[in-house]
């Protein structure tokens, strides 16, 4: 199971300096503060550097919104590293030997440029994300992460969109639409 050992947050949004997470429970972390004290902002980033495209999610219009920057600092950068943890990521990984931590960094800078790192190394967004769906994290996907809010809408659902969420979440559903596409196409060919 792949775990997350480690965050830093520095000039991601209210997180103006840097900031380090560690020593994260393996099986449970609970956010908590008082209203206005980041704990959106700390999920934010964890969407953020797993890949997430669709800035709206995390209440932001581009990529320099989420910037730090206030009256005395004016951030140059926004950067977020998580480090995951598995036994068996060398498996997972195809150019890593004994590798039992990985971490990713996604860095924006002030000119709207977006970079992406695995341990410190500039790569493309398509190898982060690639990997990211071969470890079952698609953070693109809407029922992946239940967000503040959504809760509510999940339990109000009747059993078809239940079971529709439920696939989607785990990535079925994909595979029965492409099987469908199969289908059709073996029937018209």
């Amino acid at each position: 199971m792949v775990i997350i050992k480690e965050i830093i947050i520095d000039g991601f949004k209210s997180y103006g300096s840097k900031t380090v997470f560690s020593n994260l429970d393996p099986k449970f972390n609970s956010i908590t503060g008082t209203n206005g004290s980041g704990k959106s902002n700390f999920l934010d980033s964890i969407c953020f550097v797993l890949g997430l495209s669709n800035l709206s999610v995390i209440r932001a219009s581009k990529l320099q919104d989420l910037i730090f920057q206030n009256e005395k600092i004016q951030n140059k950068f926004a950067l977020v590293c998580i480090t995951l943890s598995d036994k068996n990521l060398s498996k997972k990984f195809f150019n890593f030997e004994n590798l039992e931590k990985i971490s990713f960094t996604r860095k924006i800078l002030a000119s709207g440029k977006n970079k992406y790192f695995l341990n410190g190394k500039n790569i493309s967004p398509n190898k982060v994300l690639n990997f990211l769906y071969s470890i079952n994290i698609n953070i693109n996907n809407p029922h992946f992460f239940v967000r503040q809010g959504h809760i509510m809408r999940i339990v109000r659902m009747n059993s078809w969109e239940l079971l529709q969420t439920v696939e989607t979440a785990f990535g079925i559903k994909l595979y029965s639409i492409k099987k469908k596409k199969i289908q059709r196409w073996k029937q018209i060919n």
